[in-house]
């Protein structure tokens, strides 16, 4: 049991090392060789994929170490997933469930979590009368919510 914690660790550095230089592709695929699973390498494994630009697949990946099989997030779901989930929704322009898990975050957890709010309040005021109206009454505009910084929180 151990000997897979220290496993675990190897692959989660070398992931971490590979992310910082920007190689999520090369990320990625050593992850999958690895063959491992676990909601701390499926976390890595879902920045990756929003990195990647493959949003839909981050939303699925991250999905399941979010929600764990249940209908409401668990308490015990760890921050920095529901972040990734949120930038996933955010990024696929599925803004209501993003804006749903951000809202029960706290900005003082965790800086990301007053990055994204910060962007879609800069995306809110981008916004024309119309699509305000819209956004109000909890429709929200097809209009993209942008980021300025690297998505994805290990």
């Amino acid at each position: 049991m151990q000997s897979d914690n220290i496993k675990d660790q190897e692959i989660t550095l070398h992931t971490r090392e590979l992310l910082e230089q920007g190689k999520y592709q090369e990320a990625l695929q050593y992850l999958k060789k690895t063959g491992k699973r676990n909601h701390q390498l499926d976390n890595i494994r879902g920045v990756c994929l929003i990195r990647l630009g493959q949003y839909e697949e981050a939303i699925s990946v991250l999905k399941e170490i979010v929600f764990q099989g249940n209908i409401c997030i668990p308490q015990d779901t760890p921050v920095s997933y529901q972040i990734n989930f949120a930038t996933a929704m955010i990024m696929a322009n599925k803004k209501s469930g993003a804006i749903s898990v951000l809202t029960s975050l706290n900005e003082k957890t965790c800086p990301q979590v007053c990055q994204l709010k910060r962007a879609i309040k800069n995306w809110a005021k981008g916004l024309n009368f119309w699509e305000k109206l819209c956004y109000l009454s909890g429709s929200y505009p097809q209009k993209p919510i942008t980021l300025d910084f690297v998505p994805g929180e290990l």
